[in-house]
């Protein structure tokens, strides 16, 4: 139920700011800008499944070009249709007699999420210095209490870190061995690197393009880079495919550009629209060969 705030949070929105209002933005966008930026997503996702096949084969993992990028678009459909986006790991099923064991499996689908995490991020503090040098955000002079808060936090996880050591140490050792079972060489890894930063460049930088197409007058670096801040916002286990957090995140950066809050709901929902049809590939793969969720409970 609580995945159903970030619906709430839409729909006061909506009422806040006004459904024609919105929609007579959403009528500002060519169609032809949203047909490009539809095969973005999907030259994003094709970059992604390249990389999930060189994470793969570093695990001696055989995987294909082509069955990687089929069973990619499988894996991120059954993301967007299960909570935490568990379906994804359903590419291992797809895959499981190619697999030496299933650790490995698990393996290389965490290693492949954690170049998209790792990508994510540092845009995400890129972004977090560009906004308070350009808005100062946070007021230093003011927020005593608060830094004070956060080091108590600091020194209270470090504490506990401490005193669970020894089953954190037995629980994640023999993981780690696992995960760090690759063969993945320096070349290697800085190709997935590449890929990764090129997939997220097209993936956030629709929010540009589109914008652009709208003749929307924003400051493209800092809603470039705020994209990456919805991103992880919409991570967030109160929102269900980051609906309701994402469009009031970028009525935030609209708003400190002084740019109409209905822009950035119009904006909000053609990404989301768009991400929705890019899914199609996907769930028409899954549909043809179908799985039970279920059983990657036999992955064991």
């Amino acid at each position: 139920m609580i995945k159903f705030l970030g619906i709430i949070l839409l729909c006061l929105l909506l009422y806040k700011v006004g459904w024609r209002e919105t929609i007579d933005s959403i009528k500002k966008t060519p169609l032809i800008y949203l047909v490009i930026s539809l095969f973005a997503f999907w030259i994003a996702f094709y970059l992604k499944s390249l990389r999930w096949k060189i994470v793969s084969n570093s695990y001696g993992i055989p995987l294909k070009g082509s069955q990687a990028f089929k069973v990619f678009f499988i894996g991120i459909f059954l993301a967007n249709i299960t909570p935490g986006k568990l379906g994804d790991f359903g590419r291992l099923f797809y895959i499981k007699d190619q697999i030496p064991n299933p650790k490995i499996g698990w393996s290389s689908l965490i290693m492949d999420r954690v170049f998209d995490l790792i990508c994510l991020l540092f845009f995400s503090v890129i972004a977090l210095f560009y906004y308070q040098l350009n808005f100062d955000i946070i007021k230093w002079n003011d927020n005593y209490w608060s830094l004070g808060i956060w080091v108590a936090v600091l020194i209270f996880g470090i504490l506990l870190f401490v005193l669970l050591r020894k089953k954190i140490k037995k629980i994640v050792i023999p993981w780690w061995e696992v995960f760090n079972s690759h063969n993945l060489k320096t070349g290697s890894f800085w190709i997935a690197i590449v890929l990764t930063t090129l997939s997220v460049i097209l993936i956030y930088g629709v929010f540009n393009y589109l914008a652009w197409g709208m003749n929307i007058p924003i400051n493209h670096i800092g809603l470039f880079l705020g994209t990456f801040v919805l991103g992880v916002l919409t991570l967030l286990p109160i929102t269900i495919l980051g609906i309701g957090v994402r469009e009031t995140s970028l009525v935030v950066i609209f708003q400190m550009y002084d740019l109409p809050s209905q822009d950035a709901i119009a904006l909000s929902l053609i990404v989301f629209l768009l991400q929705i049809i890019s899914f199609v590939p996907g769930a028409i793969w899954f549909y043809l060969s179908p799985i039970d969720l279920n059983q990657l409970k036999n992955l064991k």
